[in-house]
């Protein structure tokens, strides 16, 4: 009987231990702790023999998430025969932590919620953080739902504050400093890095934690273009990470590349080579797939700004070489046993799934082949730039593929919490009419239940009514507003033009121009459902587009694309399909009546909190080219304006603090003569 206790008292000591002292969610390989605890389980019986299998399938979850699964499923098993709450809810959480491993989202959110809800019912207010952390970090990472994965971390910061835990008050602080970093409002995730500081400074925490918190400073800093700032950060964190772990080199790895990247926008270009140098042998070291991707893609920027086009197209290949590695193993290391180590700083908040890692990849792959586009078409190598196209294209559609199905993921999370919500609301009516029962005589009972099922009933209709009325007027705007972006007569001219070429028997040209006219119908119709996109996927819309109108019309007008350079490109959001409008009208309604050159000229720049878009043109003016459409076609009416201002109406009603605004004028002359249009949009940036 005492060496019964004795044992009971040591399980409880070893699962409490491995809980509390473990990370939010960077899981232990403690081979040590589970073959302690499997070395008790002959013996074990009943509530003390779940704790035991709980143990040892938390000890093992993130290196060996099979043999984990398994210790779970039968904990599940003899927790639910023998009605144990505590075994039951741990045993979902381990269970629902390696199905999202798996890549099981739907099932591993709906478990998590179950051991969520148990824990709130015994009270265990660190497991509830644990379970809430979990279920957070999926959501935000596999589901895309941004604003509830924040909610949930939101609340588990709540319950350590409540609970004095100043460890998990930390943690908290530490992920939503990255949750907001990832969205780009830098102010946010400032103030969190300072709300970390204030608290980790008077506790003890992992040293690797620490140095990559301070290395989100410098990235904020980067961000917001105060470089000299971000680089003495970046030195500092340097200092702290341990270059003789196998993890620490993984991380001074991407450090160096922000390094580099730092260097490569201040003109510090020496400097800039040689970190990304470094990170590349750093990352050679351990076959750490991630870090080569990132410095062989900082390499390949500065040979080709360097005008070294044969070392740039040798980095991309490295990096379409190591993307194809990530792709084929699901694993951001080369070597098997390394493959469950943290590879990437985000991995301190949450392990990344195989499917996240292959998306990254290709991020890093499809980077690759636009530059070497870029390099071919420089050299005059069209038929390369051709075919590397078209494999770019089958990267890009993998990208999207991913997304869509995360799309579809929420949908189906969003849906399965609805019915649930629905249970809910239906047993909360159910008892309600219980109560009735036992109070009222029967003939108030079934008029109250009469009148209460009509309500439900008209509210549902009208709710329905509303939803399908809302729905209608999105789709009829959406096609609104494609009709007006790809209207017939361009595709016409557009593929009329491509024909002449391969008439002539001109299948270089006709081959580049077809890649472009493809790429414009891709990137339009797929940001036309886009609430929005970076700043980089417009200008590519932008040049093909004009592109594109240059063969329509040969030796009408000249363009020229001006983007300050200090501007983060591939991180600045905006909504879709903005300027094409315009541009069209410059160029059908200013430029085209013209018998002189025209010219059509787009500044992008970054003015106070705004990012500000200018398209000029040299056109006949508006009041010109609507007495010539008169004239010509007295039905015709220009939608574009129209269009763009109600949308921009909708867009800061929903936005609410970001707001869009756009101006057009008419330029003159000192004799009052029209000398074309100017259109000038300003975005608020994210706050």
């Amino acid at each position: 009987m005492i060496e019964r206790m004795i044992k009971r008292i040591l399980t409880c000591f070893l699962v409490t231990t491995s809980l509390a002292t473990s990370a939010q969610v960077d899981y232990p390989l403690n081979t040590v702790l589970a073959d302690s605890l499997e070395a008790l389980l002959p013996t074990a019986k009943e509530e003390h023999r779940v704790d035991l299998l709980n143990g040892m399938s938390y000890a093992l979850i993130r290196h060996y998430s099979n043999r984990s699964d398994s210790l779970a499923n039968l904990s599940l098993d003899l927790s639910r025969k023998l009605g144990y709450k505590k075994g039951l809810a741990m045993a979902l959480f381990c269970k629902g932590t390696n199905l999202y491993l798996q890549g099981e989202f739907i099932k591993a959110l709906s478990l998590l919620q179950e051991s969520v809800d148990l824990y709130k019912e015994l009270g265990d207010t660190m497991m509830i953080i644990d379970a809430c952390y979990q279920m957070g970090g999926i959501i935000y990472f596999s589901l895309t739902d941004m604003p509830e994965g924040l909610r949930l971390v939101q609340e588990c910061l709540h319950y350590a504050r409540a609970s004095g835990n100043r460890l998990k008050e930390a943690q908290m602080y530490s992920s939503l400093q990255f949750l907001w970093g990832t969205i780009g409002l830098d102010d946010s995730t400032l103030k969190y890095l300072d709300l970390y500081r204030s608290v980790a400074r008077d506790i003890p925490v992992r040293p690797l934690e620490a140095a990559l918190v301070e290395g989100a400073y410098g990235w904020c800093y980067a961000k917001k273009g105060d470089l000299r700032r971000a680089m003495d950060q970046f030195l500092h964190v340097g200092r702290m990470l341990d270059p003789e772990t196998v993890e620490g080199r993984a991380s001074l790895s991407q450090l160096y590349a922000h390094n580099g990247n730092v260097y490569l926008k201040m003109g510090m270009l020496d400097s800039a080579r040689f970190y990304y140098h470094s990170g590349m042998v750093l990352a050679q070291k351990n076959r750490h797939y991630y870090g080569l991707l990132e410095n062989g893609m900082g390499l390949a920027r500065y040979y080709f700004q360097q005008k070294d086009p044969l070392r740039a197209l040798k980095y991309c290949d490295s990096v379409i070489f190591y993307g194809l590695k990530i792709d084929s193993s699901g694993s951001f290391f080369g070597i098997p046993k390394y493959s469950k180590l943290m590879a990437l700083g985000a991995e301190l908040y949450i392990p990344l799934t195989s499917g996240y890692k292959r998306y990254i990849a290709w991020g890093f792959m499809h980077q690759a082949y636009q530059l070497k586009i870029r390099i071919f078409e420089s050299q005059g190598r069209y038929k390369e730039a051709f075919l590397t196209d078209k494999t770019c294209s089958a990267i890009n559609d993998s990208i999207v593929g991913f997304q869509k199905r995360k799309e579809i993921l929420d949908l189906e999370y969003k849906y399965q919490t609805g019915q649930k919500d629905d249970q809910i609301t239906m047993l909360y009516q159910q008892n309600q009419l219980q109560s009735l029962k036992l109070n009222q005589n029967r003939l108030i009972l079934f008029s109250v239940i009469g009148m209460g099922v009509l309500s439900v009933l008209v509210m549902f209709l009208l709710i329905r009514q509303n939803r399908a009325r809302a729905r209608e007027q999105v789709a009829e705007f959406r096609q609104k507003l494609l009709r007006s972006q790809m209207n017939p007569h361009f595709i016409f001219n557009s593929l009329t033009s491509i024909q002449h070429f391969i008439l002539k028997q001109d299948a270089i040209k006709a081959s580049i121009y077809l890649s472009r006219f493809s790429g414009l119908v891709r990137s339009i119709l797929s940001h036309s459902l886009a609430e929005e996109i970076t700043l980089e996927e417009e200008l590519e819309t932008m040049e093909n587009y004009l592109v594109l109108q240059q063969v329509r019309f040969p030796d009408k007008f000249d363009f020229v694309i001006e983007v300050d350079p200090a501007l983060d490109t591939e991180h600045f959001l905006i909504p879709p399909m903005l300027t094409q409008p315009f541009i069209e009208n410059a160029i059908e309604h200013g430029i085209k009546p013209m018998k002189a050159q025209g010219k059509i000229s787009i500044k992008i720049w970054h003015e106070k909190d705004y990012l500000v878009i200018e398209i000029l043109d040299n056109g006949v003016g508006r009041k010109k080219a609507q007495e010539l459409l008169k004239k010509h076609d007295p039905t015709h009416q220009s939608l574009a304006t129209k269009l763009t201002a109600e949308r921009i109406s909708v867009l800061n009603k929903k936005l609410k603090k970001r707001k869009i605004t756009f101006e057009i004028t008419d330029l003159k002359d000192e004799t009052g003569n029209a000398t074309g249009t100017l259109v000038r949009f300003g975005i608020l940036a994210k706050t």
